[in-house]
């Protein structure tokens, strides 16, 4: 589950770990089109990749109330997971089960607005 110690609010540029969704995703998006390896220069695409997959790994954690709880906890941010009745096989299903769809749906979106950009340059 956890990636080492990666802070995900760190790697998301957030300024606390007091933040809602809205805000969990306005950062991924900020950054995901910045770090994007499409967008990036062809001499940083492989860092850009990296980094996309981090920013990927932090937006999936912290979106879904049970890995960021297990995040929180991991940091050392509760006490406690305080989930009642939860075992690790039903965490690690819960874990594997955010949908590729979206995120491949985000990243054709992201795909569609460079090219877009793009051609609003050449115009």
């Amino acid at each position: 589950m956890q990636r080492g110690n990666t802070n995900f609010y760190e790697v998301l540029s957030l300024a606390s770990e007091n933040v809602g969704f809205d805000e969990i995703k306005r950062a991924y998006k900020a950054l995901a089109l910045r770090y994007h390896p499409d967008v990036c220069p062809p001499s940083t695409r492989e860092e850009s990749t990296v980094l996309f997959v981090e920013l990927r790994k932090a937006y999936e954690t912290l979106s879904d109330p049970v890995l960021r709880r297990i995040h929180d906890f991991e940091l050392g941010l509760v006490d406690s997971l305080g989930f009642s009745g939860v075992g690790r096989d039903c965490l690690g299903e819960r874990r594997s089960s955010f949908p590729k769809e979206v995120w491949e749906r985000q990243l054709c979106g992201l795909k569609k607005q460079s090219r877009d950009r793009m051609a609003r340059k050449r115009d």
